[in-house]
């Protein structure tokens, strides 16, 4: 019985001692994979979403496969507002190999920014969370994160509505209608171009509504926007003080209305 019990001591020993080996074999191996990235890119899709894209290149010089890769990134605002998520896995990644893959991540820029408005109006950072995992020989689970800031540029700016102003009376309405300007103006610091209409709505202090205009736009990227909107109104509900509501519609978003007062 003292044998037996010996042998199997002797064994488990042996046992422990190869998967230690192994296991730091494993490790060790990891010195001899490189994974490096390109230059991070940026695209509209036939779906008007903006597309981060990052290529990268995996090299596996150890001694040992390595399966389960996977890449995922988390993007957020200032506020850890999560605004997307994407991921890409490689099944396995043979001794000796070099794999290219592109990792993606679709970013819905109008779900976004009426969930988190404060991105149509301040240039930002946004932080891109990455987690890199993977399992070396197959059998042990690796993993790391990063952080990365990427700037953002609001496409509304400096948005600024100014105050109704008179241009002088329409002889073709009655019931105290005149005709008025309304000043518009905004900074598209965005990547992309704006093209779109704009539609204005101006209320009184007790809230009713007492004119409206609307007027297209189309803003390269970086550059400014202003404009004296055409406003329509009855002028005998009109008071010193009161509110607009904006709307925006573009190709790649849609918000309003955006609530701003005037005095």
């Amino acid at each position: 019985m003292k044998v037996a019990i010996r042998t199997i001591s002797i064994s488990s020993a042996f046992l422990w001692v190869f998967l230690i080996a192994y296991a730091a074999s494993a490790v060790f191996s990891m010195k001899d994979f490189q994974l490096t990235f390109g230059t991070l890119q940026t695209s509209i899709s036939a779906e008007n979403e903006i597309v981060f894209v990052l290529p990268i290149t995996i090299v596996n010089k150890g001694f040992y496969d390595i399966s389960d890769f996977n890449i995922s990134t988390e993007i957020m605002d200032e506020q850890e507002f999560m605004l997307a998520r994407g991921s890409t896995p490689v099944p396995l990644i043979g001794t000796g190999q070099t794999v290219n893959a592109t990792h993606q991540v679709k970013f819905k820029i109008d779900e976004a920014l009426n969930r988190s408005t404060r991105l149509l109006f301040d240039d930002t950072d946004l932080r891109l969370a990455q987690t890199f995992s993977m399992k070396a020989a197959e059998t042990i689970p690796v993993q790391a994160s990063s952080n990365v800031s990427l700037p953002w540029g609001a496409p509304l700016h400096n948005f600024t509505v100014g105050a109704f102003q008179v241009s002088g009376e329409s002889a073709g309405h009655d019931g105290g209608h005149v005709e008025g300007v309304v000043s518009v103006s905004f900074e598209n610091h965005a990547f992309f171009p704006l093209n779109g209409t704009l539609q204005l709505r101006l209320y009184n202090n007790v809230n009713v509504l007492v004119g409206t205009g609307q007027t297209s736009f189309d803003v390269p990227q970086n550059s400014d926007y202003h404009q004296d909107l055409l406003v329509d109104v009855l002028m005998q509900h009109v008071t010193t003080n009161g509110h607009y509501e904006v709307f925006v519609e573009t190709s790649m978003f849609n918000v309003g209305p955006l609530v701003v007062p005037y005095a």
